[in-house]
């Protein structure tokens, strides 16, 4: 029988006002956003924080207001930050808890939720006034567990998953909570496609799926994990996942970003190929990657701090310098204006 948590609401979690270290163990140092008006062809800083700036933030998610993509969260081991000028000022507006990821709901863009640790305990508080007041609706019970990523489907599921692999479930906006399968590896990401179909990706087992609500997930990528991928060695295996990018105009293509280079499927993970970069191979680790929501053959890639654009579905490859030395821990494509592109900047995964 499925084991059910039951949580109060009790804790209500401050406005920003303090830095903390880093206990997701993910990323520290001077890092922040960089963004692009001209579809990833140039990069510049957008850091401003009143009179100050976040070039000391690492970057772990940034999530988009629905209707109205201006508005963006920014979740950092040191907590919440906020725009409503697409990244011209940031705003930091919560503290006391390291946050991994962050999820807004599709239908009701005032409700975000965040994932991360506070103190010895993995959390996930919510809010429902557009980031002004946050309050606890999870407590992982077992200590250093942080809460890795979480997804909001459009029929107000949320999914989350753990540090140690462990999946949960609610289906009431978080006032209780369903243990779910243990994947029984690093949860790296979470997200829903068009259909509510849930993917799940983990450090080194690969991605997942689960048609049913995350109640059962079926690994979609253990070809890439073998030895010898398609019994030949023509497609190198995989070590260590990074990130993945589900196209959202073409149901079951998927890109997945490896320490070995850029894998896709066209048929949800029943057949896999490896995309050729313009790389040694000494440096052909992706580190994140994004698919233009507007557009299937425009995708980009980060390969540490240098960019790469295709705009032929991978065929060909642009390489992009960036003026730092910090690698591209994320890219988020602005879902109402393709040519906006945001880089979240972070130490090594």
């Amino acid at each position: 029988m499925p084991k059910f948590i039951i949580l109060l609401m009790g804790v209500v979690f401050a406005a920003a006002s303090c830095n903390i270290s880093d206990p997701l163990n993910i990323t520290t140092g001077a890092r922040g956003v960089f963004k692009s008006e001209d579809g990833g062809e140039s990069f510049h800083s957008a850091n401003s924080l009143g009179k100050g700036n976040i070039n000391n933030v690492s970057v772990n998610a940034l999530a988009f207001e629905p209707g109205n993509s201006e508005v963006m969260y920014l979740a950092g081991s040191s907590g919440i930050y906020k725009t409503e000028d697409g990244a011209k000022n940031w705003t930091y507006i919560l503290t006391r808890i390291a946050v991994a990821d962050l999820a807004i709901s599709p239908n009701n863009p005032s409700t975000i939720y965040a994932a991360g640790v506070s103190g010895n305990n993995g959390k996930i508080i919510k809010s429902l006034d557009d980031g002004n007041n946050w309050s606890e609706i999870y407590t992982e019970p077992s200590k250093s567990n942080p809460v890795m990523s979480m997804a909001v489907s459009s029929s107000s599921l949320v999914i989350a998953g753990l540090s140690t692999g462990e999946i949960i479930r609610s289906f009431d906006g978080g006032s209780t909570w369903q243990a779910g399968q243990d994947l029984q590896d690093r949860i790296i990401k979470i997200r829903f496609d068009s259909n509510n179909t849930a993917y799940v990706l983990t450090r080194t087992a690969g991605i997942f799926k689960s048609v049913d609500s995350g109640h059962t997930w079926t690994k979609i990528s253990e070809v890439l994990t073998r030895d010898n991928v398609f019994n030949n060695t023509t497609v190198p295996a995989v070590s260590v996942f990074h990130d993945f990018s589900l196209d959202s105009r073409l149901p079951g293509v998927i890109y997945l970003a490896a320490e070995e280079g850029l894998y896709r499927t066209v048929n949800d993970g029943q057949n896999w190929n490896i995309l050729g970069l313009p790389l040694k191979d000494k440096a052909l680790k992706v580190s994140a990657l994004a698919v233009n929501p507007s557009n299937s053959n425009n995708i980009l890639l980060s390969v540490g701090s240098t960019m790469l654009k295709s705009l032929n579905g991978g065929l060909t490859w642009e390489t992009k310098g960036l003026r730092t030395e910090q690698p591209v821990r994320l890219i988020a494509i602005d879902p109402e204006s393709a040519n906006i592109v945001y880089l979240g900047l972070g130490e090594r995964k």
